[in-house]
């Protein structure tokens, strides 16, 4: 496994610049294997990653893990959160950790000196929970896939939902992101 300042540099070249959050989610993520026994992320296969948050940490995490949304091994949950939890498939393992304060460096301070007068115990909370992923959540090739009677496009990996005798996608059910013009 990389050095810490190794997964920094990596992480922030990725991400485009360093931040507190490329420092928090390297710590957050080398916490994250260390917990799982694991020494190798980026050549380890059974590892699922779940980010509580859509910004800075979750390149940070992404990088050190090896873990990727394109191979299912790396989940964003939008909670607005600090946090991630870090499941391992082939023992059932799973920790959830997350950032216990609200401190970060002031203007101008060095962000990994600041951080880094900080131990893992001081920064972050940890909780061994138990993850139930279904099996079309899991990594590897679609599991099912399904075609909306609507729109007409496939549906992966269980996504569809069930009205009456038809299959509609979530979109076509009025879930859509997103407004046709």
């Amino acid at each position: 496994m990389n050095n810490f300042y190794e997964d920094l540099k990596e992480a922030s070249n990725y991400h485009g610049h360093l931040c507190s959050g490329q420092v928090l989610g390297v710590r957050m993520a080398r916490l994250g294997l260390k917990l799982l026994e694991i020494d190798k992320p980026k050549n380890y296969k059974d590892l699922i990653v779940y980010i509580e948050t859509d910004r800075c940490l979750a390149d940070a995490i992404g990088t050190v893990t090896g873990c990727k949304i394109g191979k299912r091994t790396l989940k964003v949950k939008s909670f607005g959160k600090m946090a991630a939890t870090f499941f391992d498939i082939r023992t059932k393992k799973s920790f959830r950790i997350y950032k216990k304060f609200n401190e970060y460096a002031k203007e101008g301070e060095d962000i990994v000196e600041f951080f880094n007068r900080f131990s893992d115990k001081d920064l972050f909370n940890i909780e061994e929970v138990k993850l139930n992923i279904k099996k079309e959540d899991l990594p590897g090739p679609p599991c099912k896939v399904a075609k909306c009677s609507i729109c007409h496009e496939e549906i992966l990996d269980g996504n569809e939902i069930i009205k009456g005798n038809r299959t509609i996608c979530k979109a076509c059910n009025g879930e859509q992101y997103y407004e046709k013009i």
